[in-house]
């Protein structure tokens, strides 16, 4: 790739990932209360869309609300994961596109996943109501994993295409 286009397209990364470092340290300086009440939300559109979609209007409120209850701690690890998995998305991206050998890029990714999760953790130590959690620590580096693996399939399958375009163009002449 032209290093005009390297440039670009490391911008354009770059200000997702700033834009999502920020969400995610909006939501984390959110108190126990609003945090609650937020992913209790969530939980609860989740579950009555999920009856909806089961053909079941589930209009009794008190069952979805005690449904939600019982899902709300998953859709916050949910979120920390996903949130996380668009930082090594975005992060593994810039990585593949400035650093060639794999093992550095590797390492470079994970120590940055290692150290934004633990200081949104330790960010969420000092919020009232919140508390650090070394298992969310975890699931944002599972997640950020994750989508650093994604970029990692999506390059290896762009190498792939490039080769049997390569392979097609020189058979036709």
């Amino acid at each position: 790739m032209e290093k005009r286009k390297k440039k670009i397209l490391t911008a354009i990364l770059s200000l997702l990932l700033i834009a999502v470092y920020l969400m995610i340290f909006r939501l984390s300086a959110d108190n126990g209360e609003n945090s609650s009440r937020i992913s209790m939300k969530v939980s609860k559109t989740a579950v009555s869309l999920y009856y909806r979609l089961r053909g079941g209007g589930m209009d009794d409120a008190a069952f979805v609300t005690g449904a939600a209850a019982c899902v709300e701690g998953a859709v916050r690890k949910l979120a920390h994961f996903t949130e996380y998995m668009a930082v090594g998305f975005l992060s593994g991206g810039i990585w593949c596109l400035w650093v060639a050998d794999g093992q550095k890029r590797t390492a470079g990714v994970l120590v940055q996943l290692l150290v934004s999760a633990g200081l949104d953790e330790l960010h969420q130590y000092f919020v009232p109501g919140r508390h650090a959690s070394l298992r969310d620590v975890m699931i944002d580096v599972l997640g950020g994993c994750a989508g650093f693996a994604i970029v990692l399939c999506l390059k290896g399958l762009t190498k792939v295409w490039n080769h049997i375009r390569r392979r097609e163009s020189e058979t036709c002449f």
